[in-house]
């Protein structure tokens, strides 16, 4: 059950890193155009017009959700495998993203590579937590 759960939470701050790194993006470089997130041409006008520095935030929000969520799951879980699932579900996502979004060719790379590298990074420096650390019940 841990191992689930653990899997569930790393999964879902992933997600919300992801989520919270779009928002920092449009509140520090609001689009010259109204933009609604229901409307994908929209949304990809505004991703192409947003400002290098815009675009930035959004790659270290991928990469910090590779790197959090799965260093979550494998702490909490305290399974290796859980980090690769985090890793599975966040290039899915990825490749979701770019069939849905255009964006400039650096970024649909980040998209893909960068939560690969935080996973990567994360299991790297994962050990298992011993008697008396926290999360060890």
């Amino acid at each position: 059950m841990r191992r689930i759960i653990g899997t569930i939470i790393g999964l879902v701050l992933a997600i919300a890193l992801i989520d919270g790194a779009w928002e920092f993006a449009e509140r520090w470089f609001p689009a010259a155009i109204a933009s609604d997130a229901s409307d994908q041409e929209m949304l990809a006008r505004f991703v192409m017009a947003m400002p290098l520095a815009g675009q930035a935030i959004i790659a270290a929000g991928w990469l910090l959700a590779g790197l959090i969520g799965a260093f979550a799951a494998l702490r909490i879980g305290q399974w290796r495998p859980a980090g690769w699932i985090v890793a599975i579900v966040l290039a899915a996502a990825g490749v979701w993203n770019l069939t849905q979004l255009a964006q400039p060719f650096w970024l649909q790379g980040a998209t893909l590579v960068l939560p690969l590298l935080g996973v990567w990074l994360a299991e790297r420096h994962f050990h298992r937590a011993r008697p008396g650390d926290p999360l060890i019940s």
